[in-house]
């Protein structure tokens, strides 16, 4: 019997069951909606709606961002794997210059907690920013 296929992102069934009951479980969020297997819609208890996209990147690259934004250009939020994952600093860069929030799945969860998600950002004991470069 062959093995099923994963998408075209390589986002196996796991990771996006897990990114799905983490939004369900957030308590910023009322309704979380699959729509193009690695797409979700998002509506937060604000009122708002917001578009995430969950693709599983080890570092996530500018190359893969252009392809995203290609693919599913409704996103307004990249979110890479789990906590392990991260992004280069020009994917960063590129996100905040394009109104893109990207994150890794520990940071995004935190931005949903935040007035303007897309410019949040973890901070380390002395309150400066930390990120998930890679």
């Amino acid at each position: 019997m062959p093995t099923p296929s994963l998408n075209d992102w390589n986002v196996s069934y796991s990771i996006i069951t897990f990114f799905e009951r983490a939004l369900r479980a957030h308590s910023k969020v009322m309704n979380v909606t699959r729509t193009r297997d690695i797409s979700f819609e998002v509506d937060l208890t604000n009122g708002g709606r917001i578009n995430v996209l969950i693709v599983d990147e080890y570092t996530l690259g500018l190359a893969a961002l252009h392809r995203a934004v290609d693919e599913f250009p409704e996103t307004e939020f990249i979110v890479t794997g789990g906590n392990w994952n991260g992004y280069t600093i020009e994917a960063k860069d590129w996100g905040t210059a394009h109104d893109l929030g990207v994150f890794n799945l520990e940071e995004f969860l935190g931005a949903l907690n935040w007035t303007e998600p897309k410019k949040y950002y973890k901070k380390d004991s002395n309150g400066n920013p930390t990120y998930a470069y890679r």
